[in-house]
């Protein structure tokens, strides 16, 4: 968990002023219809963020609707409940991805926005989530809803992997921590949250495993 914490803040620290470093507390949802669409939540989000930044670059493909052109792509898939959109800032890979859940007690809603990026030649990401309350219509900056936050351990196969390996995750700290730190990838279809290893190259393929967070109506739990 606190490694995890070190890795999202090295993160937003080394991107800004790409991406919005300081995360709404609560954000206003404004919506025509019955409930609000995927693309409401993006807007209240994103509007929030700076005129230069990429979240509101975002949102402006967002409108826009899907394209791929190059290293640009946006994905508005509102049956889904998903938005992707990936470009380059300054020669570095930026994507921003958002989903939303619906809780079981029928009046909240789990927004989460997923920030992306390979500045250092591996993957880091900085994951937020918001609940949205229909009775007030704000969506609240939460805690990561999870039973138990994911770690480097859960992406090793410790049936095949070497005492060595196991070591060099053990004993890992600075840029090779973040190497090896669990990053997120939103569900496009399906309710569940996939976590795989930073950097690919870490540690020997075979002993690499994805990792899953389970959906279970209100918050996730790790897949054994």
């Amino acid at each position: 968990m606190k490694l995890f914490k070190k890795t999202a803040l090295m993160l937003a620290i080394m991107t800004l002023p790409a991406i919005c470093y300081a995360q709404p507390e609560s954000c206003k949802v404004t919506f025509s219809g019955n409930a609000p669409t995927i693309k409401d939540f993006a807007r209240a989000y994103c509007s929030q963020c700076d005129d230069d930044s990429f979240e509101k670059q975002a949102l402006a493909a967002f409108n826009k609707g899907n394209s791929n052109k190059g290293k640009t792509q946006c994905i508005v898939d509102s049956n889904n409940g998903y938005l992707m959109f990936t470009a380059p800032v300054y020669d570095i890979i930026e994507t921003i991805e958002m989903c939303y859940w619906n809780c079981d007690n029928k009046n909240e809603k789990l927004v989460a926005v997923n920030l992306i990026n390979t500045d250092n030649g591996f993957v880091e990401n900085f994951l937020n989530f918001y609940r949205y309350n229909a009775k007030t219509g704000n969506m609240t900056l939460i805690e990561a809803p999870f039973d138990r936050e994911p770690d480097p351990l859960d992406l090793v196969d410790q049936d095949k992997a070497d005492r060595k390996t196991i070591e060099i995750i053990l004993g890992a700290n600075n840029e090779d921590a973040n190497r090896i730190q669990p990053c997120f990838s939103l569900p496009r279809t399906g309710k569940d949250i996939t976590y795989h290893m930073a950097d690919p190259t870490a540690i020997p393929k075979q002993f690499q495993r994805e990792g899953k967070l389970i959906w279970n109506g209100s918050s996730f739990y790790p897949q054994k």
